[in-house]
C-alpha cells in the first residue's frame, strides 16, 4: 500500500509542477514553441516577470478545492455521527467548488460572506484568476450542482479530469469511481467528461494500491467498460496503450489521441505519456506537456499519475520548490491522510455544515 504521506504529496504536488509547466504554452502549436524555445520544447518552468514562482493554473486550485471539500465532507460525518453518503460527499466537494468561484471574484446570490469559511478560501495566492474553464465558471455560477441525472448541460470538456485525483487518495475502492464521476457532473454533463474523470480516480487508487502504472490502467478500463456510454474514453485509451506498446515515444503519437482539450482525450493523451516513462517523473511530464495541444492539463495529469506512483521524493526538487503554494499542496496532502481530526483547531480549518 502506498497510503502516506510521500505518494499522496506527490500526486498532488506533481499535478500542479505538470500544470505550472505547460500552462505557458497552453494554446500553441508546438511549432511556435519550438521557435521560441527550441525544438526540446519547453524543459523548465518559464516564471513571469514580477513574480518569485511558476504559476499554476485553475486545474490545480479546483484539485485543491477538491481535497478540501472531500475533508469537510468526513468532518461533517463525524461530527454529526453521520454516514459519509454519495450524495453528502457531492454536496460539500460543491460548496468547496463554490468557495473556488468566490476566489475567482464571482459568487452566487444563494450565498453570504460567513459561506466563504475554512482556511483554504482565505490564502491570498488561492485568488489568483488564471482565465479558468467557462464551463466550471457559468456552471458553477448558477448556484445548483448539476448530477448525472440531472446535469446542468453537454459539455464534455477537460476542465473536470484533474480535479478529481484527490478522490482516488481518500476513497474506498469499491465507490472511487462512482465519487470521481459525480464530482464531474456537478460542472460537465456529458457522459464521456464525468467517465473520464472516474477514470482517473480509478487509477490513482490503483496506484496507491501499490499496482504498477500500466496494471492501474488495466484496472480502470475494465472498471470503466462496466459504465453506459463508455464506448469513446474506452477507444482513447486503448489508442494510447497502443501506442505506448510501440515504442519510440513522441510528439508525434501523443498528437494522434488528440487536442486534450476534451475529456476522453486530455485523460489518454496523460495515459500514453505516463506509460512511457512509468520510472521517470520528468521525462513523461515533459512528454506531457509539449505538444499542440492543451498542455497544462495534459501535463498536471501526467504529473498527477506520476507523482503518485513514484512519491514525491522522485520529483526533482529544484521543481518542487519553485511552483507557488506548494507549502498549502504539502498542508492539503497532510490533511488528506488524516482526514480527520477532533479538536475544535480542526473543525474551524475544516467546518462541518
Amino acid at each position: 500500500m502506498k497510503h502516506a504521506f510521500s505518494y499522496f504529496y506527490g500526486a498532488l504536488l506533481g499535478g500542479a509542477i505538470g500544470d505550472a509547466l505547460g500552462a505557458p504554452i497552453e494554446f500553441m502549436r508546438f511549432e511556435q514553441v519550438m521557435g521560441i524555445l527550441g525544438t526540446a520544447g519547453i524543459t523548465d518552468y518559464i516564471i513571469p516577470p514580477g513574480h518569485k514562482h511558476a504559476l499554476v493554473t485553475d486545474d490545480t486550485q479546483l484539485m485543491m478545492f477538491t481535497a478540501e471539500g472531500l475533508i469537510r465532507s468526513a468532518t461533517r460525518a463525524h461530527r454529526k455521527q453521520k454516514e459519509r453518503t454519495l450524495e453528502g460527499i457531492s454536496i460539500a466537494v460543491f460548496r468547496a467548488y463554490l468557495r473556488w468561484l468566490y476566489t475567482q471574484g464571482l459568487q452566487t446570490a444563494r450565498w453570504s460572506t460567513k459561506d466563504y469559511d475554512g482556511w483554504l478560501v482565505k490564502v491570498s495566492r488561492m485568488h489568483a484568476y488564471r482565465e479558468p474553464g467557462v464551463t466550471c465558471l457559468t456552471s458553477l455560477g448558477k448556484g445548483v450542482m448539476g448530477t448525472v441525472e440531472k446535469p446542468l448541460n453537454d459539455s464534455l470538456g477537460c476542465g473536470c479530469v484533474m480535479r478529481v485525483v484527490p478522490v482516488g487518495l481518500v476513497e474506498e475502492k469499491e465507490r472511487v469511481f462512482e465519487v470521481g464521476k459525480r464530482l464531474a457532473a456537478i460542472t460537465h454533463g456529458h457522459p464521456t467528461a464525468y467517465l473520464s474523470a472516474g477514470t482517473l480516480a480509478y487509477i490513482i487508487k490503483e496506484i496507491i494500491e501499490d499496482k504498477s502504472i500500466a496494471e492501474a490502467v488495466s484496472a480502470s478500463r475494465e472498471r470503466l467498460s462496466r459504465e453506459k456510454d463508455c464506448e469513446k474514453v474506452l477507444e482513447k485509451i486503448d489508442l494510447a496503450v497502443q501506442l505506448a506498446k510501440e515504442g519510440e515515444h513522441s510528439r508525434d503519437k501523443i498528437e494522434q489521441i488528440g487536442k486534450g482539450f476534451v475529456a476522453h482525450e486530455v485523460l489518454a493523451m496523460a495515459i500514453y505519456a505516463a506509460l512511457c516513462y512509468p520510472e521517470d517523473y520528468l521525462r513523461a511530464v515533459l512528454l506531457g506537456v509539449n505538444h499542440s495541444g492543451d498542455s497544462d492539463s495534459v501535463g498536471g495529469i501526467t504529473g498527477c499519475i506520476l507523482g503518485c506512483y513514484l512519491g514525491v521524493q522522485k520529483i526533482p526538487v529544484e521543481l518542487t520548490t519553485k511552483i507557488e503554494l506548494h507549502n498549502e499542496i504539502k498542508e492539503l496532502a497532510t490533511d488528506l491522510l488524516t482526514f480527520y481530526k477532533d479538536g475544535e483547531e480542526w473543525l474551524k480549518k475544516y467546518p462541518a455544515w
